[in-house]
């Protein structure tokens, strides 16, 4: 399997959680009964489960052997685990850029074009497929308009409302929805080696979205998402915040840092209480509204400074207790290019 940004490297094998299990058969069930579409929108509020789920599709499409799950042995399946298949296409935002381009894409039409090497299917996932630019979406509308031969083309995203009307319309829609935290729990624990305590702390962080859970595989991935948590806290409600940006901020790439101050800004507006709410609230909203627009900045390729962005979010946070802080906040979205808090 070639893979459109990123090396080719061998995959380690994923057991198909269970909570997937019935969306599976139903997509396996349309394959059976020749009904399979050439187009699908996989949305999850996990983007790590949407693709996860592109990907357990292409599987047991490509597995030459009968039956509910791959067969894990045949030359399809083997194929697939070394990411070496010659039928199938995953295509993501290159090393080092958030935005999927449209060279990308160009490149991505072409092989669904060509004649199946191995099988009777070619496959093209795009993963995170809302980070496509504009154009890189446009180019893709011909081969969702016109497909070519027996191809199918799964967009896995988790931000659905990013894509064009234009690419959505064109696409039959699976829609995943978090598991229970029974599920996650036991996916993690007894798939993924995590004990009780780091499991719970792991689906906690990530708001209930197992499979992006499941990336803090190491105690150094685990133990980077807990120390920013940490000083989110430690920045925004112990006294004065500090005078100088946490040292784990240096460390984090700036669209975790800014993803994983988002999700801690929802949490917190959870789990007020209707009497805090109206006194805190709005300012827990305004600073979600910041991240939110630098966050929608980042994703659609925008590379500021990280040194500049951490001193902008620290000082939002900062003032976040003070009354200040909506001035703070009016400026900080005027410098994204949004006409103040109404904007």
């Amino acid at each position: 399997m070639s893979e459109a940004g990123n090396d080719s490297n061998e995959r380690q094998f994923v057991a198909e959680p269970a909570w997937m299990t019935a969306a599976l058969i139903s997509f396996n069930q349309l394959v059976a009964q020749n009904r399979l579409g050439h187009a699908y929108l996989v949305t999850s509020e996990d983007p790590l489960q949407a693709a996860l789920f592109s990907q357990l599709v292409a599987v047991h499409q490509l597995c030459h052997t009968e039956g509910q799950s791959p067969c894990g042995s045949c030359l399809g399946c083997r194929s697939f685990y070394q990411s070496t298949h010659g039928d199938m296409l995953e295509v993501r935002a290159e090393s080092g850029k958030s935005a999927i381009g449209i060279d990308q894409v160009r490149a991505a039409s072409k092989f669904l074009q060509q004649t199946a090497l191995y099988g009777q299917i070619k496959i093209l996932i795009i993963e995170r497929a809302e980070n496509m630019t504009p154009a890189a979406a446009n180019s893709l509308l011909k081969t969702l308009e016109e497909p070519s031969g027996n191809s199918l083309l799964l967009l896995s995203v988790g931000e659905a409302w990013r894509l064009p009307a234009t690419v959505r319309s064109r696409c039959q829609l699976v829609n995943l929805a978090l598991p229970g935290q029974e599920d996650a729990l036991s996916w993690l624990i007894n798939d993924h080696g995590f004990d009780t305590e780091r499991a719970a702390a792991a689906l906690s962080l990530h708001q209930g979205r197992a499979v992006s859970a499941s990336a803090m595989d190491t105690p150094a991935a685990g133990g980077m998402l807990l120390a920013l948590r940490e000083s989110f806290v430690d920045v925004t409600e112990a006294g004065d915040g500090g005078v100088s940006v946490p040292a784990v901020w240096a460390e984090a790439d700036a669209s975790v840092l800014v993803y994983q101050m988002m999700s801690w800004c929802e949490q917190k507006v959870r789990a007020t209480n209707l009497g805090e709410l109206r006194s805190q609230g709005q300012s827990w909203l305004l600073l979600h509204r910041c991240l939110t627009e630098l966050w929608s900045r980042l994703r659609a390729g925008a590379t500021p400074s990280k040194e500049i962005l951490s001193a902008e979010i620290f000082r939002l946070c900062r003032t976040l207790p003070h009354p200040q802080f909506r001035s703070v906040a009016e400026a900080f979205l005027i410098g994204l290019g949004k006409q103040g808090i109404a904007g």
